[in-house]
């Protein structure tokens, strides 16, 4: 999406906008969405939206029913709960962003944009929290550290390792953001402007980020058709269906 909308705006002569008050170059995404190309940037944010929450959900179901490694302590169902409920409203607010362009709705599509960074900002915390308590207890790991633990030292495990990027991405991000701010309030658009481009491309390497996350459930599945090995959590999800058909009996 993002590459279409500048490879547009880039082919029509670099124009600045009616609605605009000064020249940038280059312009914001907010407007050149608000032109013709309005129904890309909503389809693209709905999808990017629907990836965005469907990544948290699933790894949810995943956890919670003993398809990949099980939450290892009893709060992290609600540190989860919390992140892909605010994630929901997050990416609700950049869907309607999307839809009331900065042109026509400028003071709703900025208060949009507002819940947007806040809800997927408290979103990551609590997901990027979760990531932390699987790093710390290795011990509790499965599959038998075989492939989650890389190393001796505690700390040496593929949750540690992804905890560590995502908080390298959060840092970068918290920058890219301080600085689109400065220059914002500046009334430096082209210079805030970049950085709206930068921030918007950082963004797309968290949904990567977070798809990895499910790595293991790939590893596992792959484990699984070429082994005869149960996992532990696997055991306990067989446990949990016996009971359920011994009780409909």
């Amino acid at each position: 999406m993002l590459i279409a909308l500048l490879s547009c705006w880039g082919a029509q002569g670099r124009p600045i906008y009616s609605f605009m008050k000064q020249y940038q170059n280059p312009v914001y995404i907010s407007s050149i969405a608000a032109t013709n190309l309005q129904p890309l940037f909503i389809s693209c944010s709905g999808f990017q939206a629907i990836f965005f929450v469907g990544t948290l959900i699933i790894a949810y179901y995943l956890r919670t029913h003993y398809k990949i490694q099980p939450y290892v302590m009893n709060y992290q169902r609600i540190l989860a709960i919390i992140s892909f409920s605010f994630a929901i409203i997050g990416q609700l607010g950049i869907v309607f962003v999307s839809i009331f362009n900065t042109a026509a709705f400028p003071k709703v599509h900025i208060t949009f944009l507002a819940v947007f960074i806040i809800c997927c900002f408290i979103a990551i915390v609590f997901d990027f929290s979760n990531s932390f308590i699987f790093a710390t207890y290795p011990e509790k790991l499965d599959p038998e550290h075989k492939y989650i633990i890389f190393g001796k030292r505690r700390y040496s495990n593929l949750y540690m390792l992804s905890f560590i990027l995502k908080c390298v991405w959060l840092a970068v991000a918290i920058a890219l953001v301080v600085c689109f701010g400065v220059y914002m309030s500046k009334k430096q658009r082209s210079k805030s402007a970049v950085f709206e481009w930068i921030i918007a491309f950082w963004y797309g390497l968290l949904l990567i980020m977070w798809s990895l996350d499910l790595l293991p459930s790939a590893i596992i599945s792959y484990d699984k058709r070429h082994n005869d090995r149960q996992y532990k959590y696997q055991e306990k999800e067989l446990v949990s269906q016996g009971s359920n058909e011994t009780s409909s009996v």
